[in-house]
């Protein structure tokens, strides 16, 4: 091999070391991407009547967030399920949210004709990040999360989740 050849060779290895080695410095040194739950205690929606709602509050305290939208069919199977632990004994130690992916129009009416009384929330493009950051990558619904106070999830389901789930969820969420 000439000369010229092996300089080059030695120049290009060099080369590719340097800008991996820089590469994996400056990786290092970001910071690491925020937890799911700091995402969660930053976003602010609205509710169904248009008054913005804040995450923050809920921090420290055993959480349900639930993504559902009108138009999807185990969605609307679940929500009277959402509703019955609401009401319960059980429930009124659990805050429960969900978070609609759709108009507030077809909510509101949906809400009134199965008679929501937890917090309902207007997604909007919010909504969806919120979902990809709690772990719904794929975007799918209906998709809950039960934390504990600690912010542990205690339960993630893609799909419908039956009353049975969400009272055991919530149960191990409040360490009952």
């Amino acid at each position: 091999m000439s000369w010229l050849k092996r300089n080059l060779v030695y120049l290009v290895a060099g080369s590719v070391a340097v800008l991996c080695g820089t590469w994996l410095g400056w990786t290092r040194l970001q910071p690491p991407p925020p937890a799911p739950l700091e995402f969660l205690w930053r976003t602010e929606l609205t509710d169904l009547a248009g008054k913005p709602y804040s995450f923050a509050p809920l921090k420290g305290r055993p959480l349900i967030v639930n993504f559902w939208a009108t138009w999807c069919g185990p969605c609307k199977e679940e929500m009277p399920d959402f509703q019955k632990l609401a009401a319960s004994e059980l429930g009124k130690n659990i805050e429960i949210v969900g978070i609609g992916i759709d108009s507030v129009a077809n909510m509101s009416a949906f809400s009134d004709k199965i008679g929501i009384s937890y917090t309902l929330l207007a997604g909007g493009p919010g909504g969806l990040d919120l979902l990809k950051a709690l772990g719904n990558e794929v975007g799918g619904l209906p998709f809950t999360l039960v934390f504990d106070a600690s912010g542990k999830a205690v339960l993630t389901r893609l799909g419908r989740v039956s009353y049975e789930e969400l009272r055991d969820a919530s149960q191990r969420a409040l360490k009952m």
